[in-house]
């Protein structure tokens, strides 16, 4: 892709369109679910805090870190509105759908959380009495601190543009870690909203799809826009700033 020209990322409401109806309600469950867990970890922390021991203190310190943590980056997602809302940033030639930013500065603080959650384990085993130690401790804990050390290291190097979807006059570039698409218009179809992901259906390239937070847009109106684009041949030369024209007056 080529360009000489970018804008900055645009929010930018859509009307005529319903959009994502998802966004309250597929929150709900993981809302309950995440605070039910969260006082149940700020439980067991306190009780670790509680506990005479230095090295059970500086463990359920960080307990109390993780919990924060997960809560910040819930509410980082929470607070990314994408009903009827899609963000773009364009060039000459080209639209970029990206992921949400806001989530990378606490994904990346959970190695700080499950490197305190190892030292503190790793203490607690040489400092403290065996018979003290729950098998909740034992054995819990250390793989909880090796998974958000090795999610928050992997974060460490994780590009702001990890998550995107690119459109050209030619075609799609669809980047989402582990899975993705490049393809040209001829062989896409379109794309749609299935359950908590967007398919894109295509003719002769692999199958590829997209989680509806992995992209800081609506992704009923990502699907949308790439199924009018897919149909719309003439219409695709116009991709870059004229778009945007088009998504403020929902004519597609």
């Amino acid at each position: 892709m080529t360009s000489t020209e970018t804008t900055a990322v645009q929010a930018i409401f859509v009307p005529g369109h319903a959009g994502w109806a998802g966004q309250q309600r597929s929150t709900t469950g993981l809302t309950v679910l995440g605070v039910v867990l969260g006082l149940a970890l700020a439980g067991y922390g306190l009780l670790l805090v509680l506990d005479p021991a230095p090295a059970m203190k500086l463990l359920g310190l960080a307990v109390f870190v993780t919990v924060g943590l997960a809560a910040w980056l819930l509410a980082a997602h929470l607070r990314v509105s994408r009903v009827r809302v899609v963000r773009v940033e364009a060039t000459d030639r080209a639209l970029a759908f990206r992921g949400a930013e806001e989530i990378i500065t606490p994904l990346r603080l959970l190695a700080v959380a499950g490197v305190l959650i190892l030292a503190g384990w790793a203490w607690a085993i040489v400092a403290v009495p065996a018979e003290r130690l729950s098998t909740l401790t034992l054995l819990v804990v250390p793989a909880v601190g090796i998974t958000l050390t090795v999610v928050g290291t992997r974060s460490l190097f994780r590009r702001p543009d990890a998550h995107r979807m690119t459109l050209t006059p030619e075609g799609i570039d669809l980047r989402i870690p582990r899975t993705g698409l490049r393809a040209t218009w001829d062989d896409v179809s379109g794309a749609a909203l299935s359950g908590d992901r967007v398919a894109l259906r295509t003719t002769t390239a692999r199958p590829a799809s997209w989680a509806a937070r992995d992209l800081a847009s609506d992704p009923v109106l990502l699907a949308e826009l790439v199924t009018f684009y897919a149909a719309t041949a003439s219409a695709r030369a116009e991709i870059g700033p004229r778009t945007l024209d088009r998504l403020r007056s929902g004519e597609f």
